[in-house]
């Protein structure tokens, strides 16, 4: 069984991450601190030179909101993950302006145009030139989007990463970001079982980066580096530095934050690690840590929030999201809660 608060601190953790980090995202940590006067804690309006520009404080981007949708379809569909759900659930997404017109990622727009093309039947014509990586698809745009779905795993750790697979690959068809979105999908499945500790958390991580790198390759290989290799990495880097904000420094310069699977998924094990597991904490890491913190800290808040459960969190969070997204986190965590524990 998975418990409900911690079906429900995913939910939040992962959509306070977005919120959070938007406000953040694309400055460096130095630049942050300019900004802000220091770490940001709280929700504020994003500025208007970064990509959450025109968005109210508290309001989520692509990073959750892609998640959250594709939980509400395998919600529809009795629990069942399969392309076609996956599909739909990113099709369903494309409708809503508020968030694919202004968020989405030139992989998950190219992926949507064939999508779109192949069910009306309109041939697309070859590229002249195709290279022979696409190395820039190696990106956060399939972690991102699996910490919800892969509570339906119910703990079952393989389970996830081939649920991982299952969804991400429609966009993300290579070795890299298929092990990003694997070491996410692991960790939270292996952070939804009840005795579950960080310790856990990070060896299924390790885990999921390596199976996921298998199972990536029969798609494509991308050239880049080894994402297992760069969790163990940063998870030391985490464990020697002298404090919390040299960790992060550490991280950010070391390690990376960047749109690159290669660097954003290993920096969420290293801040989770950083945090000493505590949800408040890792989110606000990823947060601070610079470059693409929406992403990285959906991410954590989606793994430490089922880790440590929704009371990890400040009470307001949950009814403060609900009202500025105008979503219900709370009843997909019944309808989720329903289905995993039947």
């Amino acid at each position: 069984m998975v418990s409900k608060s911690k079906i429900l601190g995913c939910l939040v953790g992962a959509a306070a991450g977005d919120a959070m980090g938007a406000a953040t995202e694309i400055r460096s940590r130095t630049q942050i601190h300019e900004l802000f006067g220091g770490d940001v804690r709280d929700f504020y309006k994003p500025p208007m030179d970064t990509f959450g520009r025109g968005n109210e404080a508290g309001q989520i981007t692509d990073d959750f909101s892609v998640s959250y949708v594709t939980a509400q379809h395998i919600v529809k569909n009795g629990g069942m993950i399969t392309s076609e759900v996956a599909e739909e659930a990113l099709l369903e997404w494309s409708t809503i302006e508020r968030w694919f017109s202004r968020f989405a990622g030139p992989t998950t727009r190219a992926s949507l145009a064939r999508i779109k093309n192949a069910k009306a039947g309109i041939e697309v014509p070859a590229e002249e030139f195709v290279p022979v990586n696409f190395n820039s698809q190696s990106s956060n745009g399939a972690g991102m989007k699996i910490p919800a779905p892969s509570l339906f795993s119910n703990g079952d750790i393989d389970k996830a990463i081939e649920n991982a697979i299952t969804i991400c690959h429609i966009t993300h068809p290579n070795q890299i970001a298929l092990a990003g979105a694997a070491a996410v999908a692991a960790a939270v499945a292996a952070a939804s079982r009840e005795k579950a500790d960080l310790f856990d958390v990070v060896k299924a991580g390790i885990y999921g980066a390596e199976r996921g790198q298998e199972l990536g390759c029969q798609y494509h290989t991308n050239a880049g580096a080894n994402i297992a290799k760069r969790i163990k990495l940063a998870v030391s880097i985490a464990m020697t530095a002298d404090s919390y904000d040299a960790a992060i420094d550490e991280i950010a310069d070391i390690i990376g934050s960047s749109l690159a699977a290669q660097e954003a998924i290993p920096a969420v094990f290293g801040l989770m690690v950083a945090a000493g597991g505590d949800t408040v904490d890792g989110i606000c890491a990823g947060v601070n840590v610079g470059d693409d913190t929406d992403t990285v800290a959906t991410m954590i808040g989606g793994i430490l929030g089922t880790l440590n459960g929704i009371e990890s969190m400040p009470e307001h969070w949950l009814g403060y999201l609900n009202k500025q997204n105008n979503i219900t986190l709370d009843k997909l965590a019944d309808d989720m809660d329903a289905i995993i524990n039947k």
